[in-house]
Order: structure tokens, then C-alpha cells, then sequence
């Protein structure tokens, strides 16, 4: 596993500590089967986190920390906020995990990430997202960057 690899795996940890921090702050606000998706959301990113922890175990790495707290990136007040959140975290994820991909040397971890991708951009169309043609990349091949900046953010990195 190079370092590169590696690096992609504890970034892939470090968005899905912040999103499952994230859905602790916002399933509340959800009512009946939005609770439920932001319930199995939590439940879903809990075991990836074990996953991830055990993937770089295996190759003699220390996992990431979850940061004690995150900066939500708008207030939550009810099931909209609630619902944008969850799609904001699903972005970000989707970021890290399209980062992943790139960084993998092996084919397993590449496959991770690209099913982990897929996941993220059919979860950020549950929760009423637009669909976008190239979910987790910042800038598609040939795309013109937009002019706010980085459209690529992920729950680690902006929800702090």
C-alpha cells in the first residue's frame, strides 16, 4: 500500500467521522421516514468507520480520530435544513471517496472506493439533491472551474 493509499483512507475516515456527527445533529430534526433513512445513515456509517479502521489496521496504521466537534456549514432547524445537511454530507463524502479512488494502488481499495461513490451520490438523491454527472469531483474533465472556487468540499473538510 503506498502512502498515497493510505492518506486516501484515513481522509475517507476522517469525512466519515464528521458525517456520522453530522446525522447525530440532524436525524432529530427528521420526522417518521426521513428519521429512519438518517437513522440507517448513522447505522451504515458507523460500520464503515469500523471498516476503514480495520483496513488500515491491517496494513500497521493508526486510524484518524474523529474531531471532538464539527462547524456545521448552516443551522439546522427542522426537516429542509435537516434534509439539505444530509445531502451537504453526502457531498462531501462523495468528494473523499472520489479521492480515494484516485489515490488506490490496489484494486480492492479502488473498487471500496468506487462503490462507497456510488453510494453517496444515490443517498444524496434520496435526500433531494440535484443529480450532477460527476458526484465527489470538483471539476470534470474539460469542465470549466466554477467561479466561487472549489465546489468539491467534504464533511471533514468543511464541516469543521
Amino acid at each position: 500500500m503506498s502512502d498515497r493509499e493510505v492518506a486516501g483512507l484515513q481522509e475517507a475516515l476522517a469525512g466519515v467521522h464528521a458525517a456520522i456527527w453530522g446525522y447525530q445533529v440532524l436525524t432529530p430534526q427528521l420526522r417518521s421516514d426521513d428519521r429512519s433513512r438518517g437513522e440507517s445513515s448513522i447505522e451504515l456509517y458507523r460500520e464503515l468507520r469500523e471498516r476503514l479502521r480495520a483496513l488500515l489496521r491491517s496494513r500497521h496504521e493508526t486510524p484518524v480520530a474523529a474531531d471532538a466537534g464539527y462547524r456545521l456549514p448552516f443551522q439546522v432547524t427542522g426537516g429542509s435544513s435537516a434534509r439539505r445537511l444530509a445531502a451537504y454530507l453526502e457531498d462531501g463524502c462523495a468528494g473523499v471517496f472520489a479521492d480515494l479512488v484516485a489515490a488506490a494502488t490496489s484494486s480492492s481499495v479502488r473498487t471500496l472506493g468506487t462503490d462507497l461513490l456510488v453510494d453517496c451520490a444515490r443517498r444524496r438523491l434520496d435526500w433531494g439533491a440535484d443529480p450532477v454527472a460527476f458526484p465527489g469531483v470538483a471539476h470534470p474533465p474539460g469542465a470549466a472551474p466554477s467561479p466561487s472556487g472549489s465546489h468539491h468540499v467534504s464533511g471533514a473538510r468543511s464541516a469543521r
